[in-house]
């Protein structure tokens, strides 16, 4: 019998190893659970947190391509608008009232004509400008006509000096100098 009893202290205490070690071994698995469970939260964590910082930053890209393309928009549109009042402001010039052309024009020969030069306008203009070349007294010759809306170019003789005084030409500059103005009055 002490042989029985020895048997069965060696069992009773390698079952209470076993227990000692499935209770270490459990709570081993636990905190190893606990610590993965944890290392995953904060994994998944930092996922969702960048996959938001990416959604936002491709909506912050989208919305500025957005804007981009609506300011391209607006820009064009503006330009049209610019081409348009510039066409228009050349129209009224085109049809000015001819006591007005003919005062216009009297203004630029006076100002501007030098004995010798050669005087071209354009075709419309030309019974105008022959009649203030006399009525001024003008040493110049007409030396024919030329593609505009109004106005003249005299030359030298010599083909040296042109100066260009046609209405297309001045209101092109007036229009250069005045065009962000023109904006500012529009689009404001």
């Amino acid at each position: 019998m002490p042989l029985d009893k020895v048997l069965q202290e060696i069992q009773q205490k390698g079952e209470e190893e076993v227990r000692r070690i499935r209770e270490e071994t459990e709570k081993e698995v636990e905190k190893i659970l606990a610590e993965a469970k944890a290392e995953a939260e904060e994994i998944l964590k930092k996922a969702r947190e960048e996959a938001e910082k990416e959604a936002e930053a491709i909506r912050r890209q989208e919305i500025s391509s957005v804007k981009l393309e609506m300011k391209r928009e607006l820009l064009n549109v503006q330009k049209e608008i610019l081409e348009e009042v510039f066409n228009l402001l050349r129209q009224k010039v085109r049809d000015m009232d001819e006591e007005t052309r003919k005062k216009i024009l009297k203004n630029l020969l006076e100002k501007n004509a030098s004995p010798g030069m050669v005087v071209y306008s354009r075709k419309e203009d030309e019974d105008i400008v022959k009649e203030l070349i006399k009525e001024l007294k003008l040493d110049v010759t007409y030396g024919g006509n030329i593609d505009c809306i109004g106005g003249v170019i005299l030359e030298d003789p010599a083909g040296d000096i042109r100066l260009n005084l046609t209405f297309d030409e001045l209101v092109s500059q007036v229009y250069e100098q005045k065009l962000s103005e023109v904006s500012k009055l529009l689009f404001k």
